[in-house]
C-alpha cells in the first residue's frame, strides 16, 4: 500500500515548538506504573515481546475492549473509558485547531507488549499500551515522532494541555513526543469511580 501523502496543512503541524515554551506540563501527573495498571486491570499473558500480541489482553481489558471510529481518518481499539477521555480531549482540540482533524493519525493503542524505550535499550517491563490506555499520535504522511530532543511537533504541543487537562500524561516525560497515557492517579480515580467495571 502507498505511504500517504504528506501536504502543506500536516506539515504546518510538524512545525517544531520548543518545549521550554510550552511548560510547565504533566503537573501533579505521573506515569502508569505496572503494578496499578495490573492490580486494577490484570496482567496480560506473559511472556511477551515487543510486538503486539493483542490475544494475551487481561481478562478485563478483553472485556472492555472496542474498536471505535474517532474522526474520518482513523479508528482506535482501546479500552471504552479510554476511548470516551479520548473523544472527550479531541473534541477540544479540534475546536481550538479545526485543520487538525483531517490531518490527524494514529500508530495505534491497544498493543499488548513489553515497553519499547525511545534510548534503544530492552526492557522487561509492560507497555501501557498493553491495556489500551496509551496512545501514540502522529500526522498523516510523516513519521511519528519519538524523542524529538528540545522541541516538540505542534500538534503535540497543541494536545498536551488538554491532554493533561484529562487526567493524561504526556511521553515527553520519558523521550517519547507521539505517546499519552491515561496517568497513574487518573487510572486510580477511574477505578474508585467505577469507570472500569
Amino acid at each position: 500500500m502507498a505511504k500517504p501523502a504528506k501536504t502543506a496543512a500536516g506539515a504546518s503541524f510538524m512545525a517544531p515548538v520548543p518545549i521550554h515554551s510550552i511548560l510547565p506540563i504533566n503537573v501533579g501527573l505521573s506515569p502508569a506504573q505496572e503494578a496499578t495498571m495490573i492490580s486494577i486491570l490484570g496482567s496480560p499473558s506473559i511472556p511477551l515481546t515487543t510486538d503486539c500480541q493483542n490475544g494475551k489482553a487481561s481478562a478485563k481489558v478483553k472485556a472492555l475492549q472496542e474498536t471505535r471510529q474517532i474522526t474520518p481518518v482513523f479508528k482506535l481499539t482501546g479500552i471504552k473509558p479510554a476511548l470516551d477521555s479520548i473523544q472527550t480531549v479531541l473534541a477540544k482540540v479540534f475546536a481550538e485547531a479545526p485543520g487538525l482533524e483531517a490531518v490527524l493519525s494514529t500508530e495505534g493503542m491497544l498493543c499488548v507488549r513489553r515497553r519499547k524505550p525511545t534510548s534503544g535499550g530492552v526492557s522487561k517491563k509492560l507497555s501501557n499500551h498493553s491495556w489500551g490506555t496509551a496512545i501514540d499520535f502522529k500526522i498523516v504522511g510523516f513519521e511519528a515522532p519519538g524523542n524529538t530532543k528540545q522541541n516538540v511537533p505542534k500538534f503535540i504541543a497543541l494536545m498536551i494541555p488538554h491532554f493533561n487537562e484529562e487526567g493524561w500524561l504526556s511521553g515527553i516525560a520519558f523521550n517519547d513526543s507521539m505517546h499519552f497515557e491515561i496517568a497513574d492517579e487518573t487510572v486510580k480515580k477511574m477505578s474508585a469511580a467505577g469507570k472500569f467495571n
